[in-house]
Parts: structure tokens; C-alpha cells; sequence
């Protein structure tokens, strides 16, 4: 898996490339690159969510077949920190819908939001660490449930780490002013709205149900 995301980084740091320097050098981008690119990145997000989707049937398989939790294993308290990154997600979700209905206005503005939502994914990624290390009472050696468990919410932090890139790729090229027809903001959009949407499966049914 580890191999697949760095690759996947790979191309997803050589198309960007790509696209800024045939951005910077022709000025446009054409018809064909935009509708490739949306495709491309529609496929992403639906080989994005088999994968998530797998892990899902996986867990509530074992749910369903063993005692779950399992005798000894005892759950986190949802309504903490996990409603806690809940929030943080659904409220970095809307900063970034904000950009996105104002993307025409002032630069100087709008870029504001992108970094909130920057800022408050990386408060995720910290209050995740710190539930990791100080609140959980079982571990990935934990037999099935702790594998499930962590499998899922560390696949989905792995996400909130490519998707906080790619915002700062997106602040990157705004600042340059080089969208057109606003193509990579609204891929980054649709990949942080869809890491949010895991989340609130993720918190439903793993930390509440």
C-alpha cells in the first residue's frame, strides 16, 4: 500500500507540474487537457471509494460474524475527541465551499479560506495523533478489531495528508494566478468534501454504532 501512495504522489506531483508549465508557457490550457483531467480525477474518487468501501464491508463483517467489540476491548469515547475532528472536518468543509462561491472575487480575500481549511485539517491530523497516542486503550495488535479499527481511520488520515497538498498546491496556484476556468479548485474541492463524507461514515458507524 505504501508503494501505491507514493506513486500515486508521484503522478499526482508530475501532473501538477505539467499543468503549471503548459499553464505558464501557452497561457490556457486546452478543452481536451480539462475534460481529461475532470475524468481522470472522477475515476480517482471512484477507485478512492471501492477502497474505502472494501474496508467498510470488512468491518461490519467481523461486526456481524464476532462479538464486537471484542471481551476486553474497550471503545473511545465518541462525543470527545472524535466529535471534536467531526466538527473540525464539517467546519473546514465550509471555509472551503466559501472560497469557492467567491473564487471571483479579491484574491486577497479568498485565499484566506484556503488556509483555514489548511490549518484546520492539520488540527486533524493532531487531535488523530493525540487519540492515537494518549486516548485509545487498544492497539493495531489488538487482534481484528484493532486492525479493522485502525486500517480505516488511518487509511482516512492518509487522505486528509494528500488532500491538505493538494489544497496547498491549489494556494499555490491561485497566488500564481494560474486557474483556468477554476479546473484545479474544483478537483480539490470535490477530493476534500469526499475525505469528509468518509469521516462522517467513519464516525457513525466505527465510534458510534
Amino acid at each position: 500500500m505504501y508503494y501505491c501512495v507514493a506513486l500515486l504522489s508521484g503522478v499526482l506531483l508530475y501532473q501538477y507540474i505539467t499543468i503549471k508549465k503548459e499553464r505558464y508557457l501557452e497561457c490556457s490550457n486546452t478543452n481536451v487537457i480539462k475534460v481529461s483531467i475532470h475524468c481522470a480525477f472522477i475515476i480517482f474518487l471512484v477507485i478512492e471509494f471501492i477502497v474505502f468501501w472494501s474496508l467498510f464491508w470488512g468491518y461490519f463483517h467481523f461486526r456481524i460474524t464476532e462479538i464486537w467489540p471484542p471481551i476486553g476491548i474497550v471503545k473511545c469515547d465518541a462525543y470527545r475527541l472524535p466529535l471534536i475532528n467531526t466538527c473540525v472536518l464539517l467546519r473546514s468543509a465550509i471555509s472551503l465551499t466559501v472560497y469557492h462561491d467567491i473564487l471571483i472575487g479579491r484574491q486577497s480575500k479568498r485565499l484566506i479560506y484556503v488556509v483555514i481549511t489548511v490549518r484546520l485539517g492539520l488540527i486533524f491530523m493532531y487531535t488523530q495523533y493525540d487519540e492515537y497516542k494518549y486516548h485509545l486503550m487498544y492497539r493495531i495488535s489488538d487482534g481484528v478489531f484493532g486492525r479493522v479499527f485502525y486500517s480505516l481511520t488511518g487509511f482516512h488520515g492518509s487522505h486528509v495528508i494528500i488532500g491538505i497538498l493538494i489544497l496547498i498546491a491549489t494556494l499555490n496556484l491561485d497566488k500564481c494566478a494560474m486557474f483556468n476556468n477554476h479546473m484545479g479548485v474544483t478537483a480539490s474541492i470535490w477530493y476534500w468534501h469526499f475525505v469528509d463524507v468518509i469521516w462522517v461514515f467513519l464516525f457513525l458507524f466505527v465510534y458510534i454504532y
